[in-house]
C-alpha cells in the first residue's frame, strides 16, 4: 500500500476522486480538508527512490524506501476483475470512517493482496492510509473496518498502464521480471513475501493531450 513526488500527487487527487463522490454537510467539509492535509504530505509518504532497476514489456521497476503504513478499510474476496466495483461501493464508508474516528489521511486508495494477484477468487484488502490523532486515540474498530499495518522496510514497484481491476497481466509481468534477475526464487511460495498492494494515478501522453490510467505495483523486495 507499496512510490515519484508528481506521481504520489497523482494518487491522492486522482485515485481517491475516481471513486469517491463529495460529501454532504459537515462531512464533506472535513472529508475535503483532510485530503487538503493529505496533498501536503504526499511528499512523507514518497519515500526516496534507491534506483532504476530496469524496464521491459512496459514495466519500469524501480527500488524504493516506505516507512510503517497504516491502512483502515475492508478484506473481502473476489475475484481480480470485481475491484472497481469494490472500490466504487466502498471507497466513500472509507473516506465517511475516517471522518467519523479523526484519522488523518495520509494518502489515496491502496489495493491489498495476500498473495501475487492469479485467476479466480482472491483476498482483497481495499483501504486508505490513514494516521491516528495520536496511539493512545487509535479508534475502536467495527463495521468489518480492518487497520493493517505494512511494516518499514525495502520494496520494489513497477509503474504500468492499467486500471483497476485490469492488473493481472501486469503482476504476471512484474513477476516474471524479477524471478529472470534472480530477485525472487521459483520454489518461494507467493505468500512468504506478503504484502502485494497496489495504488492507481493518471497521467498525460507526450502531446499532453491524453489522460492515461496508470497502476503501481508494490512488493517486498526479496532478501
Amino acid at each position: 500500500m507499496i512510490f515519484a513526488k508528481n506521481r504520489m500527487l497523482g494518487l491522492l487527487t486522482g485515485g481517491l476522486f475516481l471513486f469517491v463522490s463529495c460529501q454532504s454537510g459537515t462531512k464533506q467539509e472535513e472529508a475535503k480538508s483532510n485530503l487538503s492535509d493529505s496533498n501536503q504530505i504526499g511528499n512523507q509518504m514518497a519515500q526516496a527512490d534507491a534506483g532504476l532497476l530496469g524496464s521491459d514489456s512496459g514495466i519500469v521497476v524501480m527500488e524504493t524506501q516506505r516507512n510503517t503504513t497504516h491502512l483502515l478499510g475492508f478484506w473481502q474476496q473476489m475475484p481480480l476483475s470485481g475491484i472497481k466495483e469494490a472500490i466504487r461501493i466502498n471507497a466513500q464508508l472509507i473516506v465517511n470512517r475516517i471522518v467519523e474516528d479523526k484519522y488523518k489521511m495520509e494518502g489515496g486508495l491502496t489495493v491489498l493482496y495476500k498473495e501475487i494477484p492469479d485467476v479466480g477468487s482472491l483476498d482483497v484488502f481495499i483501504g486508505i492510509p490513514v494516521k491516528p490523532r495520536s496511539p493512545k486515540q487509535v479508534a475502536k474498530l467495527s463495521d468489518g473496518f480492518v487497520l493493517e499495518v505494512l511494516d518499514s522496510g525495502t520494496y520494489v514497484k513497477a509503474t504500468v498502464n492499467a486500471e483497476p481491476g485490469s492488473t493481472l497481466l501486469s503482476w504476471k509481468a512484474f513477476q516474471s521480471w524479477m524471478k529472470k534477475r534472480g530477485f525472487t526464487n521459483q520454489d518461494v511460495k507467493n505468500t512468504d513475501n506478503y504484502p502485494y498492494f497496489e495504488y492507481f494515478q493518471d497521467s498525460r501522453n507526450a502531446e499532453m493531450t491524453t489522460t492515461v490510467s496508470q497502476a503501481v505495483l508494490i512488493m517486498k523486495k526479496p532478501r
